[in-house]
């Protein structure tokens, strides 16, 4: 058995925001499109959307992760992002030893000044036969390399796009408030 992890923070800075950032967080169906790709995702219902990555080489195996993962609010105001459902794609042995957690929260700085959150990835998998030749720490800091580059990705994905988003959300809603 393999055991994989990462971890990366965020810090946004967002100035002179005119709304509060929490109600724009609390929108998780706007915020989502902050996080992924709008063509990596699948909107399953409330809070709950299904993230298709684009394949990733991991020695011999190319595997394409499909992950359903849970976006909620709280009542602190932080947003939650959750989950322990993900399989990989037309690799239907992998998936019956392979396991899976993604753990995170963002949350708007009490200033209103920006956002501040957090991500966790756990993988485990029990690799084919074939692996078992290949020294362990070698899968296992290949495979931290690979998963942290995908929080990275995420992370990166996040700064680019959120500020963005928020501009328009709430543009949007100062339009239509001067509109009444």
């Amino acid at each position: 058995m393999v055991h994989l992890h990462a971890s990366q923070s965020v810090e946004i800075t967002i100035s002179d925001a005119p709304i509060p950032i929490h109600q724009y967080l609390s929108d998780t169906e706007r915020l989502v499109y902050a996080l992924a790709d709008p063509s990596q995702i699948k909107v399953l219902g409330p809070h709950t959307f299904q993230f298709s990555m684009r394949p990733i080489k991991f020695l011999m195996l190319t595997l394409e992760p499909v992950a359903d993962v849970q976006i909620y609010p709280n009542d602190r105001n932080e947003v939650i992002i959750y989950s322990d459902s993900c399989q990989l794609r037309n690799q239907s042995a992998l998936n019956r030893r392979f396991s899976f957690k993604l753990q995170g929260w963002l949350a708007a700085r009490d200033d209103n000044s920006g956002v501040s959150g957090n991500a966790q990835l756990d993988i485990s998998i029990d690799l084919p036969s074939a692996f078992r030749l290949t020294p362990k720490h070698l899968l296992e800091s290949t495979g931290n390399a690979i998963v942290n580059g995908i929080l990275i990705t995420i992370k990166q994905r996040l700064q680019r796009r959120l500020i963005h988003e928020y501009r328009g959300w709430t543009s949007g809603i100062m339009a239509s408030s001067k509109l009444r």
